[in-house]
């Protein structure tokens, strides 16, 4: 038995280190970076590499990390070895799916979605426990909540720093030459704002190091054991920006070798303020969703063409990921309920 333990153990530290490389394979925050023209491609792949492990490592000690691992777990629940697995399969099943669909979905959304069918059935199960005291209400509640605020405040930020730049700054600038040669000095500005942006992208990053948390609290690893496994997650989170986010990256900055460096320095500045309250509030959220809001936000305030019916689709399929990410990890937890395996 303690055998089987053990390999179920390494099995979900494997699992949450190849998270953490899915994370940064899905990273395109460099985009706006590469496609301006800023730094070497290879250049700005190690740069950006490390800037998101080393958000991943240095807020792996609490922080999102804690609120997936166990604060939004009702009090005296902790994550079985079991549960952790049926959350990983049931998220990663939905995002398959969703890719091979052609839809846009958030790993984070589809992540505390199954972990609240997995504790529902558990619940269910356990017989002695009420669903009233199964999930730390306040705790989820916040979360669910940020996800609504985050992409609305990024919207917003956006809007209004666009404004403020063109009515202090850039309505002084005469002619073409002096707008490019702004945007010259604005590139090295968007260097400091990526890198900045990186590093909430992972500090946000809950996925990986809520499953170690997670493992954490149940006992299931030590705090020296849980450190070591938060450090190779974000190595791997590096090697994922450069080995495979760079086929992502190349092809997103070349359809932006038109926009300016001062839109890649509004979108990412107010993308990554956002990111850094909800990671200090411990709150997990979608880069994705706030990323395309702040264009959003940009778009309406320069008053360009907005595509409001691919963004309903957009939004539609959001809504749906929690609900089916719950029902999915339900049904497989159920299942293996079912056949005496938990």
């Amino acid at each position: 038995m303690a055998d089987i333990t053990s390999i179920l153990v390494s099995i979900l530290v494997i699992m949450a280190i190849s998270l953490a490389f899915s994370i940064g394979a899905n990273d395109e925050t460099l985009s706006v970076l590469v496609g301006a023209g800023v730094l070497k491609f290879k250049i700005a792949l190690i740069i950006g590499g490390i800037a998101i492990g080393l958000g991943m490592v240095l807020f792996s000690g609490g922080y999102v990390a804690k609120t997936v691992g166990a604060d939004i777990l009702g009090e005296g629940i902790q994550y079985t070895r079991f549960m952790i697995l049926t959350v990983l399969i049931s998220s990663i099943l939905w995002l398959v799916v969703g890719s091979f669909a052609g839809i846009p979905l958030s790993s984070t959304h589809s992540l505390i979605g199954s972990v609240v069918g997995v504790v529902i059935i558990y619940a269910i199960f356990q017989g002695s426990i009420n669903l009233e005291t199964a999930f730390n209400w306040d705790k989820l509640g916040n979360v669910l909540l940020s996800w609504v605020i985050s992409p609305l405040s990024g919207l917003i930020i956006t809007y209004i720093i666009f404004k403020i730049i063109v009515k202090v700054y850039l309505y002084r600038l005469k002619g073409l030459n002096q707008i490019e040669k702004s945007e010259k000095y604005f590139k090295w500005i968007l260097l400091l704002v990526v890198i900045f942006a990186e590093i909430w992208v992972g500090a946000n990053s809950g996925e990986a190091l809520g499953i170690l948390y997670g493992l954490l609290a149940n006992s299931s690893l030590n705090i020296q054991q849980y450190f070591f496994f938060s450090v190779i997650c974000g190595i791997f989170a590096f090697l994922g920006i450069y080995i495979a986010a760079r086929y992502v990256i190349k092809n997103l900055a070349s359809q932006m070798i038109d926009s300016r460096p001062s839109e890649g320095i509004i979108v990412q500045f107010s993308s990554s303020v956002i990111l850094m309250i909800a990671t200090f509030f411990g709150l997990p959220i979608s880069h994705s969703h706030v990323i395309v809001f702040c264009i959003l936000g940009l778009s309406i305030a320069q008053k360009k063409e907005i595509d409001y019916k691919g963004l309903g689709k957009m939004a539609m399929y959001w809504l749906l990921t929690f609900p089916i990410a719950a029902i999915l990890s339900a049904l497989l937890y159920f299942g293996l309920g079912s056949i005496g395996l938990i």
